[in-house]
């Protein structure tokens, strides 16, 4: 294995200047990646083991420490939605074209059709249908019958109530 990477003194110096900061939650264990091994001189797995981080993970943060400086400390948001396309006021404003078809029958298709046209792409089609939630469109169509109802069953059991 090779030999970790020195951390430059000016990196030390920043990492002490954010250590009078508060901080909380993974922003500290980030923190604790390095702060460990440069006051604590613990290696990579046994700071792992104190996280109960891979070592791995806590090599990355050594890294990108390194590369970037305390700015790898800050929260950040994970499995967050993708940049949208479009604002949701920009999106309210598209739907409000397809509201008059909505009140007999919308096709999904169509809005999806005139959505790749407006961005110039392609676009799944469950992208559309998380933009309609969003706007608190739903599928409301009544069931005429049950598929699997028979006439009989359905007679017999009207006749048990009476």
């Amino acid at each position: 294995m090779p030999a970790a990477t020195q951390i430059p003194e000016s990196r030390r110096a920043e990492m002490e200047e954010f250590s009078a900061t508060r901080c909380s939650g993974s922003e500290l264990r980030r923190f604790l990646c390095v702060w460990l091994r440069v006051e604590g001189g613990m290696s990579a797995v046994e700071i792992a083991r104190a996280l109960k981080w891979s070592a791995n993970g806590v090599r990355i943060v050594q890294r990108h420490f390194i590369e970037r400086g305390v700015a790898v400390f800050a929260d950040r948001k994970r499995g967050r939605r993708t940049p949208p396309r479009m604002t949701f006021q920009e999106e309210e404003a598209f739907l409000d074209g397809f509201r008059a078809a909505a009140a007999s029958v919308l096709v999904v298709g169509d809005i999806k059709a005139a959505w790749e046209g407006r961005l110039g792409r392609t676009v799944h089609k469950t992208t559309v249908y998380r933009m309609l939630g969003r706007h608190g469109w739903r599928k409301v169509v009544p069931r005429p019958r049950h598929p699997k109802k028979g006439e009989e069953a359905g007679e017999a059991f009207k006749r048990g109530l009476r």
